[in-house]
């Protein structure tokens, strides 16, 4: 196949990706439009028991830094796959879970991290595990 013919498919690929990437955090913005804003403490404040409220704001500003979808307006019912979160690949869910890991000072088990699928599911482990230390 000629170069230029190879340039012409990676740079159409290169803009159907970023099309898609675009369609998706326009998607996820729409459903979000409705809800109210919030700081990443009064999400915890506003959405979570006292005892959960700065897990919850330090877990969305640890997931803030892995997407670069707004996440003023984000639940606590929310899951990763409900937001649309292409941009959380496999990669960037480990980078995640070990920001999250070294922030409460927690292991998360593969097992466990499997079953987290909202945000308040993230709140309620790290929560119950900074209460009752391993170790």
């Amino acid at each position: 196949m000629p170069v230029p013919v190879v340039i012409a498919v990676i740079v159409a690929l290169g803009v159907a990706v970023w099309l898609s990437a675009r369609t998706v955090q326009r998607r996820v913005l729409k459903r979000m439009q409705a809800r109210q804003s919030r700081t990443p403490e009064e999400f915890g404040r506003d959405l979570f028991s006292s005892e959960s409220a700065s897990v919850a704001a330090r877990v969305r500003e640890i997931l803030g830094r892995h997407l670069s979808v707004d996440l003023s307006r984000l639940s606590p019912e929310d899951t990763f796959v409900d937001l649309e979160m292409a941009e959380l690949d496999s990669m960037a869910t480990i980078e995640f879970v070990l920001d999250v890991e070294r922030e409460f000072g927690v292991k998360i088990s593969d097992r466990d991290a499997e079953r987290m699928k909202t945000l308040r599911d993230v709140v309620q482990y790290i929560s119950g595990a900074v209460r009752q230390p391993v170790g």
